[in-house]
């Protein structure tokens, strides 16, 4: 029989005030391995893997299990400490939740050090600032999007280089495949505001708006909508027609003509000194493992609670990832009760939405997710929770609103998804997003840089999409403050351009999706 061995050489038990479960974080513990916890000696009772938990309180039958200070199930039975958490034990149920809604009156306090920080950024005319200088080859639909890769791809080959455009960080597609098959109203609207959102984006110093022709967002039809949305239009973008242009090839020529143009007036801004009040960071998990609510997603909260007191702006996106106890929370520090209620009717708005189709809210938990210890949407919403950090919410932003001079904390109507959910925060004023992931995606945006934060070393160590490793927590060499305050100054240095992240590095990631309800997005 192997000795007692402390539990935390072991295992984690993340919120030891709250948490009756503990996860573990060697490789496996077996059957019969005894542990110390809290001065008594626990065995446990059947084989546990990485990521996985088991209790380290007794939980009556009834009683919710309880981690990340949040609970994520009901025990269907007693449970004795060091029995491993599972499909037996774990009921995918509440009990009951109440929101104390308040009025937060007083504003989150600013921290003069933080607010005095500044990043260099390309300051455009209507005010806001830029972390990028892209040239931008817009679409206005599938229609046009072949066109428009095409252009980019032969721009960056054969025009540009950082030599003879030294400002300028590069060309880049913004492709969407909607635009045309669409009904009128609501959804065309929806899609103009989404696309006078991308041309209005301080990470574009110019862009080309390209169009088929015939399509319900065609230059004729929006243009008109995008020179009242977007400051200066008519010097910032450049509009291309194929069908006025003699067809695709022609339409790559005559792209690639006002290509050039544009890059040298994009040259013309160069980096500057801002404060970090002109900044709006975004936050997104996916590919999560147990480890996102553990080690990267705190620290991007730590990094949020940073720039929040600087005086910035925070996204924090994905409401059907924010259910049970995650949105109570949220809701219970909103600014007004207002806004805690609005809050709390997202989520319901988010779950009709998904019953529409007959599908079921919580069918969130992907088998990666469950294999790596997240058993449920409730425990996996309690982490994503904790990218927001600890700052008073100001408002929900919906999917597509323009944050504008808002500063603070913002939960952003989208669906948890990646691709979806990713491009989101950059089309609602976002000019860098921080993405923690457990297992791995290369993901990017055409609208900005993306910076990935792993939740565990061996990920970190081997996926060369990774740029920042919070697996260091688990391996206590640093804390989570330590990697928050890591995260904020590498946001910094990418923010200012001293750094690319991986997925720029790559110089092929340039996601972007638009949301359409064709089926539900969870």
């Amino acid at each position: 029989m192997a000795e007692v061995q402390a539990l935390e050489d072991v295992a984690i038990v993340i919120r030891p005030e709250k948490d009756n479960i503990a996860v573990v974080t060697a490789d496996f513990l077996d059957r019969g391995r005894e542990l110390l916890c809290h001065g008594a000696v626990i065995t446990i009772s059947g084989r546990v893997l990485r990521g996985q938990s088991f209790a380290v309180r007794p939980v009556p039958k009834g009683q919710a299990f309880v981690s990340l200070g949040d609970p994520i199930g009901l025990a269907s039975r007693a449970v004795e400490p060091g029995e491993p958490i599972d499909e037996s034990n774990l009921e995918d149920r509440l009990p009951r939740l109440t929101v104390r809604y308040r009025d937060h009156r007083e504003p989150t306090p600013i921290d003069p050090e933080l607010a005095a920080l500044s990043f260099d950024g390309y300051v455009r005319p209507d005010g806001t600032v830029g972390t990028r200088n892209f040239v931008g080859v817009v679409t206005s639909g599938m229609c046009s999007s072949t066109e428009a890769h095409e252009i980019a791809s032969r721009a960056m080959r054969e025009i540009y280089s950082r030599q003879k455009f030294p400002n300028v960080d590069g060309v880049v597609p913004v492709s969407q495949e909607s635009g045309c098959g669409m009904p009128d109203g609501h959804a065309v609207e929806l899609l103009n505001t989404l696309l006078a959102d991308t041309l209005r984006h301080p990470n574009l110093g110019a862009a080309i708006y390209i169009d088929l022709g015939c399509g319900k967002t065609c230059v004729e039809c929006s243009a008109p909508i995008f020179q009242q949305a977007v400051p200066d239009y008519s010097r910032r973008v450049v509009n291309l027609t194929i069908q006025h242009s003699g067809g695709s090839r022609k339409t790559v020529e005559r792209g690639l003509e006002m290509v050039e143009k544009l890059l040298q007036q994009a040259n013309q801004f160069a980096r500057q000194p801002a404060p970090l009040s002109k900044l709006t960071v975004g936050t997104k998990c996916g590919g999560s493992d147990r480890w996102s609510g553990v080690t990267a997603n705190p620290a991007v909260g730590v990094a949020a609670d940073m720039f929040v007191k600087a005086g910035a702006a925070v996204l924090l996106p994905e409401i059907p990832e924010l259910q049970g106890a995650a949105m109570v929370d949220l809701a219970g520090r909103a600014r007004t009760r207002e806004v805690g209620r609005k809050l709390m009717q997202a989520l319901k708005r988010y779950q009709r939405y998904v019953e529409t189709f007959g599908d079921d809210f919580r069918d969130n938990p992907s088998p990666g997710n469950i294999k790596g210890g997240l058993y449920n949407i409730y425990l996996k919403s309690s982490g994503v929770k904790a990218k927001g950090g600890s700052s008073i919410v100001e408002d929900l932003i919906e999917y597509g609103e323009w944050l504008g001079d808002r500063k603070g904390l913002y939960v952003l109507y989208t669906p948890g998804y990646d691709q979806i959910s990713t491009p989101a925060l950059f089309l609602s004023g976002a000019q860098v997003a921080l993405f923690t992931t457990g297992r791995g995606t290369g993901i990017g945006c055409a609208l900005g840089p993306v910076v990935k934060i792993g939740s565990n070393t061996p990920l970190a160590r081997m996926n060369g999409d990774i740029d920042i490793d919070a697996g260091t927590v688990l391996e206590k060499k640093a804390s989570i403050e330590d990697v928050g305050r890591q995260i904020f100054q590498e946001t910094l240095e990418v923010a200012s351009g001293r750094k690319l992240t991986r997925a720029e590095q790559a110089g092929y990631h340039t996601e972007f999706k638009i949301w359409e309800s064709l089926w539900p997005a969870l």
